[in-house]
């Protein structure tokens, strides 16, 4: 292990970059990764990347982020990778011995459970919580059913417990929510604030913000949003036992505890029994981290947001994206970069190294690009929606001359227009949520985004939108009908999507 990380942390969150020759990498391997990235995942149906951070012995080798995006700089959806966040804070708490981790859950919150709990829930413990073994049936309730009006925790102990905790992985977002309620009900103290104080002001994440459930509680499970730097000094932390620039701030024996496998793990069910055997979410679970192949674990975050901690290499790999296939997110990880993590420095390569940095520096997802821009035969007309999750009503195209077009959207936010590049980005403002999520803030808010936009020789209309600090992507076609009229198709894809269809 490197034991010490780089203490030279500039005010963008950047540390100093180091040739991935002189921590036993060839620069060329990391071109070849961006490549396959690219290659994967081009945008469309795929997907496409947003950002990653690799770190070697503790320094900062390869760094970069798609454009429109720009995780480096600019906090980005974490989804689940928040629970090992969540987990952290448990365990700095564990450290105080203000929890410990066979206590029962309703003995910590006896006002929230049932008057007559089950035998199954009076026997669930923390420690249950943690690695999904909680034994309920379902998952994300908490915000769906319970929503706005009511209490989270109650909600979560009212649930069915239909099998013995401790004996069976069942992923549960509700029960990582119920940790972060310990954490303030055992601290005293917003859980925000316990993780400011004692990890992220020592390890430099200054943009860690969560969404909350209605009593002001981080939601726990999901919610949080950091840089892909932010995230990687994270990884980088475990990867080093809780040590920071030599100075202690985990417990040792918390980044193993929490870190090692104590259960086997699946999707619908748990799968393979062995190690090695199956895919990246078959290897066991911890303490809020999946276990991976090649003696590594993971903080992990749906359409990909990733902090793969791999101690046999002394390497930590982050990543934020927007992608179909996460196994093949983290297969390029395994097939490429980790073959190329060499014992010892390698002759530098200037040639190489200047490649990488200018392939970095040069990363974009690729605009909507025509052959040639034409009419819109529909400018301005109104294309009535069906009834959809994301309430939006209707939708209007205006050409925009040299700048593009405009796309005009009613919905629940009222009435909004965004700009559309031509053959490039534009970027604007929309908010844009299903109707269930509205009283949780971070939702509700606006978020930047960035659209391109083309025309086919059909006269059709082709628009994409990406929301550049999530995963969310819209996608839109504007065409003529077999019967001469116009209709517009598509979807909300990501997290919260749907699909849309309408007709003028």
């Amino acid at each position: 292990m490197s034991n010490a990380t780089e203490a030279l942390i500039a005010a963008d969150g950047s540390e100093p970059l180091h040739s991935p020759e002189s921590q036993g990498m060839p620069s060329k391997a990391i071109s070849d990764y961006i490549a396959e990235c690219g290659r994967f995942f081009p945008g469309g149906p795929a997907g496409c990347m947003h950002g990653f951070v690799i770190r070697r012995h503790g320094k900062v080798v390869a760094e970069g982020t798609w454009s429109p995006f720009d995780t480096l700089r600019v906090p980005h959806a974490l989804y689940s990778h928040s629970k090992a966040f969540t987990s952290t804070a448990i365990g700095l708490i564990v450290d105080e011995g203000l929890v410990g981790l066979d206590e029962r859950v309703i003995d910590i919150f006896p006002e929230s459970a049932p008057a007559s709990p089950s035998e199954n829930l009076r026997q669930m413990r923390v420690r249950d919580l943690l690695t999904m073994n909680v034994g309920a049936p379902r998952d994300h309730i908490l915000a769906n059913e319970v929503g706005s009006k009511g209490d989270w925790v109650r909600g979560f102990l009212a649930k069915e417990i239909a099998n013995p905790p401790g004996t069976g992985f069942k992923y549960d977002s509700d029960a990582t929510y119920v940790l972060a309620a310990i954490v303030e009900r055992r601290s005293g103290r917003p859980m925000m604030e316990l993780l400011r104080d004692r990890l992220f002001n020592r390890i430099v994440i200054s943009n860690g913000t969560s969404d909350m459930s209605p009593d002001g509680i981080p939601c726990g499970g999901w919610g949080m949003r950091m840089t892909t730097r932010e995230i990687s000094r994270f990884g980088q932390l475990y990867l080093d036992k809780g040590l920071w620039n030599g100075e202690r701030v985990l417990s040792r024996e918390w980044t193993e505890l929490a870190t090692a496998r104590h259960t086997w793990s699946g999707w619908a069910h748990v799968g393979p029994q062995s190690v090695g055997e199956g895919t990246d979410w078959e290897q066991g679970y911890g303490f809020q981290f999946w276990r991976c192949h090649n003696d590594s674990f993971r903080a992990d975050g749906a359409s990909g947001q990733y902090t793969i901690i791999i101690p046999d290499k002394d390497a930590v790999v982050s990543i934020n994206a927007s992608v179909r296939d996460m196994q093949k997110e983290i297969d390029l990880v395994w097939e490429i970069l980790l073959p190329a993590m060499g014992d010892k420095p390698l002759p530098e390569n200037p040639a190489a190294l200047a490649a990488l940095r200018d392939g970095c520096w040069r990363l974009a997802v690729e605009p909507l690009r025509g052959a040639g821009r034409k009419p819109l035969p529909f400018d301005g007309m109104l294309f009535q929606l069906k009834g959809n999750p994301r309430g939006v009503k209707s939708l209007r195209v205006f050409d925009a001359g040299t700048d593009g077009w405009t796309l005009e959207i009613d919905g629940q936010a009222g009435l909004q227009r965004i700009p559309v590049g031509d053959g490039g980005w534009a970027i604007g403002e929309l908010t844009l949520n299903p109707p269930s999520l509205d009283f949780i803030p971070g939702y509700a808010s606006r978020s930047p985004v960035a659209a391109s936009g083309m025309t086919d020789d059909s006269g059709a209309f082709h628009l994409s939108c990406h929301l550049i600090r999530d995963v969310n992507r819209m996608d839109l076609d504007f065409a003529r009908a077999s019967d001469g009229s116009f209709a517009v198709s598509g979807g909300f894809w990501g997290m919260r999507g749907c699909a849309l269809e309408g007709v003028v």
